[in-house]
């Protein structure tokens, strides 16, 4: 959990009034967390210390969520929603989903695939498959066919 809660640490960022990009800072984050008047959670910079550093490896529900929501509301447009499942999914390829979708026209391709009925998504799939074939060489005059 420490690995992905410092991940979003120096992912998540802000611009300063230089126009540098600046990671949020333990203290800033557990402030917002504590002053957010849609949860009644509040975190200790300490503790929120205390989990970056991988020391409290046990934290409750309601603070993933509080943690999550603030980055969540931080996050890039094109990032994927970063939820307190983030802190507890283990599976790369659930981060390599969220790394994908992170892509606008994979989630536009997605939304649309969505719409369509299973025998749309069936012809769409074999045309997918088709173009991910590797293309063939050109003859040349020295082959058969040129």
């Amino acid at each position: 959990m420490a690995e992905r809660l410092n991940e979003l640490f120096a992912t998540v960022t802000w611009v300063d009034e230089r126009g540098r990009r600046r990671e949020y800072s333990t203290p800033q984050v557990a402030r917002a967390i504590s002053d957010d008047p849609s949860h009644d959670t509040t975190v200790s910079r300490v503790y929120l210390a205390t989990l970056r550093s991988g020391t409290n490896t046990n934290p409750t529900v309601a603070v993933l969520k509080a943690i999550a929501r603030f980055f969540d509301q931080r996050r890039a447009v094109e990032a994927p929603p970063i939820t307190a499942s983030y802190f507890l999914d283990e599976e790369d390829e659930s981060q390599e989903f969220r790394r994908q979708l992170a892509d606008r026209q994979v989630r536009m391709i997605a939304m649309r695939a969505g719409n369509m009925t299973p025998a749309v998504r069936r012809q769409v799939l074999q045309m997918l498959d088709i173009l991910e074939q590797p293309v063939s060489e050109e003859p040349t005059a020295e082959q058969p066919g040129g």
